[in-house]
């Protein structure tokens, strides 16, 4: 059977504790009650024993006195004719006073046996005891509102400040440097270093699934590159034969998918690169005007017409701080992401930030990104919602981001004026330190 998950710990923790104390003073008021009840029983037995001794010496009147003003006093007796034994009882309402009365038959030889009535008055012990437990009340209620705000700067100092330090903790590692960043164990509560511990392991397994991971692909990358330069290379070479023409489309059809596939394998080699940290830029002073010609003069033989760049402004652009072979793969990859989805023309173009940054635009007509799918769109193998009907696997901009990062920049994603999308890199105005 599942147990239930608590909504809340720390407010079944704080609803308990008041519970506790609250059945605490309950069971006080309870034993309040009984003791009292005994004191007056063992008094009244005390009296009785005193009225009888007086008795025996013969000086004990029959009839108990009556108050000057008419009233019964606290303490009222009579000697009954007969044996009438009579345990304590109490008698009386919220119409009359309340007495504790016994019957207890007078010792010694007598010619007729007698009985002694005792009434006693405790409506003054009462009247204590209810004035006793009215404060044993306010004192409960004071001690709940006092543990109650206790309570709650000891869960916060005890239990809430460590879970979230913990939570912060578990939250600042990544998968990139899983094994490589411990949880603290000895700095954790007592209570918290089981879970600690366990987190670390279960850390530790992670990383070596990751290493693994990264390892096949990184091996699979590399051993399917040279059949498949061979596919392309003799693909080309038999388009350059001469066959009949009912073979060149199908060598044509071998030799793009024999290159989509270079693309892909090496996307992955770069992909498990960056997440072996082995991404290490060399660091150059680039002009961001030659480094979109350059990307433009690379694309234009594959899409002819489809590719724009619009005549840089006289003034000479700040430089930045890049690699050229990174910087090249990330703006390749955004170009081909580009024409993949949009039917129209693709810019390129060059503009400065509020703040003095350099961003590199690559700008299509397609259907856009939504707001809502351009954090999860940089994750692998995660594709948005507009781009059904396509090819791909998802991890095109999952890498231009990991370059982007690698190069001290940042890829963002906003909606171009016209409709489409805009692709950024955006580089500091700081250049990074080499």
């Amino acid at each position: 059977m599942s147990i239930r998950p608590l909504p809340s710990l720390r407010l079944w923790l704080q609803s308990t504790t008041l519970l506790a104390v609250i059945a605490g003073y309950s069971l006080l008021l309870a034993m309040d009650s009984v003791i009292s009840e005994r004191e007056r029983r063992g008094q009244h037995e005390r009296l009785v024993e005193a009225l009888i001794s007086l008795e025996q010496d013969q000086r004990l009147p029959r009839l108990s006195p009556v108050d000057a003003d008419g009233e019964a006093p606290l303490l009222r007796w009579r000697v009954l004719p007969g044996r009438q034994p009579q345990p304590i009882t109490r008698t009386g309402g919220s119409d009359g006073p309340q007495e504790l009365v016994s019957r207890r038959p007078l010792p010694g030889v007598r010619a007729a046996p007698l009985t002694l009535e005792v009434r006693q008055n405790i409506a003054a012990s009462l009247q204590q005891q209810r004035s006793t437990q009215l404060l044993l009340v306010a004192a409960a209620g004071v001690s709940a509102l006092f543990t109650s705000l206790l309570l709650r700067l000891v869960l916060r100092r005890g239990l809430v400040q460590p879970l979230q330090a913990l939570a912060a903790d578990v939250a600042s590692l990544e998968a990139d440097h899983l094994g490589e960043h411990w949880l603290p164990v000895a700095q954790q509560s007592q209570e918290l270093q089981p879970i600690a511990r366990a987190f670390n392991e279960l850390q530790q397994r992670l990383a070596l699934a990751w290493q693994q991971e990264r390892t096949f692909i990184d091996g699979v990358a590399h051993e399917l590159r040279t059949p498949i330069t061979v596919i392309s290379g003799h693909a080309q070479r038999l388009q350059r034969c001469g066959l009949p023409t009912e073979l060149q489309e199908p060598l044509r059809l071998i030799a793009a998918e024999a290159a989509r596939m270079g693309t892909q394998l090496s996307i992955l080699r770069d992909l498990a690169r960056s997440d072996a940290g082995r991404l290490q830029p060399q660091w150059q002073s680039l002009d961001p005007d030659e480094q979109l010609l350059l990307a433009f003069e690379r694309w234009q033989a594959r899409s002819p017409a489809r590719l724009t760049l619009p005549v840089p402004e006289p003034t000479p652009p700040q430089r930045i701080q890049a690699d050229p072979e990174l910087l090249e793969q990330c703006l390749d990859l955004l170009i081909d992401n580009a024409l993949r989805y949009s039917s129209d023309s693709v810019a390129l173009q060059r503009s400065v930030g509020a703040t003095g940054e350099t961003i590199l635009h690559v700008l299509d007509r397609g259907p856009g990104i939504p707001v809502a799918e351009r954090h999860q769109v940089l994750r692998r193998f995660v594709r948005g919602s507009s781009s059904s009907g396509t090819r791909g696997m998802g991890i095109g901009l999952a890498l231009a981001s990991a370059l982007a990062a690698a190069l001290q920049a940042q890829l963002r994603i906003a909606d171009r004026n016209t409709g489409g999308a805009d692709l950024q890199v955006v580089f500091s105005a700081v250049p990074p330190a080499p």
